[in-house]
């Protein structure tokens, strides 16, 4: 991050809701702590999204898959944030998201018994 923007003292000059424009919400709400998101190649234009530095810096980290909680400890932001800046580039198809799964079939789940009664 560029060193003119944060002051020891204070922290970042820069705030959060500044960052957003105010939103708290993505239109995705899907997004949660483990999503991976990885950029688009080749990445897409994008000339109806203002790409700030925290967008440019995500689409840079993301060219391997990253959760957006490692997103939110690269950016130093909080999570809300990183979860709207995602889904602004997810909505202009410049990222990919891939969440992991929450429902678990039985089959899986006798897979793990069988596989743990094997030990």
């Amino acid at each position: 991050m560029d060193e003119a923007w944060f002051d020891d003292e204070a922290g970042p000059i820069v705030r959060p809701y500044t960052i957003t424009r105010g939103r708290t919400p993505g239109r995705h709400t899907r997004l949660d702590t483990a999503t991976q998101v990885v950029t688009v190649e080749p990445r897409p234009e994008t000339p109806r999204l203002e790409l700030a530095p925290e967008h440019r810096f995500i689409l840079d980290a993301c060219m391997r898959p990253v959760s957006l909680a490692e997103l939110a400890v690269m950016l130093a932001q909080p999570l809300g944030v990183v979860r709207v800046l995602c889904s602004d580039l997810l909505d202009h198809g410049a990222v990919f998201v891939r969440s992991p799964r929450t429902e678990v079939s039985r089959e899986i789940l006798e897979q793990v018994y069988r596989g743990l009664c094997r030990l």
